[in-house]
């Protein structure tokens, strides 16, 4: 008896204050975290949401909207359009990211070594990333411009083309062009994380790569590409997501033309959307990208998670 009237009170009071402690701590992170999930959800769940759902209806703009079920993407799967505005995406996300991987790294290697202006030559490289893309798309055009463009104009000059090319005109060049600008552009993000995974890898074994005898090659690759996967995986996922969505550069440059030969997934969404007034079926465009994407980001994160786990 004494054990139990011992034991009673005690129970209660361990259980109350543990309550309340947990209920004080659960508190505050609810109110921490709320202004981040009120943001996720505004603009990214609902939108998402409605993109679905919408996805799903024969939706004109200023009409109402009726449920058709898949149609909309039974109706892309038999569109021409469609199937080259897809090639051209994967083309355009492909080649501008592994491009962009490239050239970055090997700009981020020449520029972790010491040498005189680094710091100027670093802040130099990273201008096209700093100005906002649509003004570097208006300045490519200016640069492309087939009468009047510099580019054309030094070419000629220098005698590497005997007539001036249209560089936005030529369906077998024009994807090719845009590309061309988004490694420009988007070149300068992959060198300063590359700078930053670089500078994180211990002296130590390069040290010890020397010490073992091993060539510049060696120690690239059992060395400093271990050293910046994790780096690698993130900067890749992003622009990929990033290249793949953006419409700034085809719009402006090209307008997915001619031919729709630059046409790519979004300038599709936008163009079916917008002047073609058909919500739905552009909402269909914009989502047909999806599940690819879907599964790199998984792939990525699953890679990521293997790294960490090692």
């Amino acid at each position: 008896m004494a054990d139990v009237a011992a034991s009673g009170p005690r129970g209660p009071g361990k259980t109350g204050s543990l309550k309340r402690w947990l209920g004080r701590d659960y508190a505050l992170a609810y109110l921490l975290i709320a202004p981040s999930v009120l943001v996720l959800l505004g603009l990214i769940a609902y939108p998402f949401a409605r993109a679905l759902f919408l996805a799903l209806q024969n939706q004109p703009i200023g009409g109402e909207g009726r449920f058709v079920g898949f149609q909309n993407y039974s109706t892309l799967l038999n569109d021409p359009i469609w199937w080259l505005s897809f090639r051209n995406t994967l083309v355009y996300a492909v080649f501008g990211v592994g491009l962009k991987t490239f050239v970055g790294l090997a700009f981020a290697l020449i520029l972790h070594q010491k040498m005189k202006g680094r710091t100027w030559l670093r802040a130099l490289l990273f201008v096209p990333w700093s100005v906002p893309i649509v003004v570097d798309a208006f300045v490519w055009r200016w640069i492309y411009n087939d009468l009047n463009g510099i580019l054309n104009f030094v070419l000629y000059q220098l005698g590497a083309i005997k007539e001036y090319v249209l560089w936005t005109g030529d369906p077998k060049i024009v994807l090719w062009a845009i590309i061309a600008v988004v490694v420009w552009q988007g070149t300068p993000f992959y060198m300063m994380n590359f700078l930053a995974g670089l500078q994180s890898i211990p002296d130590e074994l390069y040290e010890a790569a020397d010490i073992d005898g091993a060539s510049a090659l060696q120690r690239f690759r059992h060395v400093t590409l271990p050293g910046l996967q994790s780096v690698l995986i993130v900067v890749t996922l992003l622009s990929t997501i990033w290249t793949s969505n953006e419409l700034q550069f085809v719009y402006i440059l090209s307008s997915g033309g001619p031919a729709h030969m630059s046409e790519i997934l979004p300038t599709l969404a936008f163009f079916t959307s917008i002047p073609g007034r058909e919500l739905g079926l552009g909402a269909a465009v914009a989502l047909s990208f999806f599940p690819l994407l879907a599964s790199l980001i998984v792939i990525g994160g699953r890679f990521l998670l293997r790294g960490v786990e090692e």
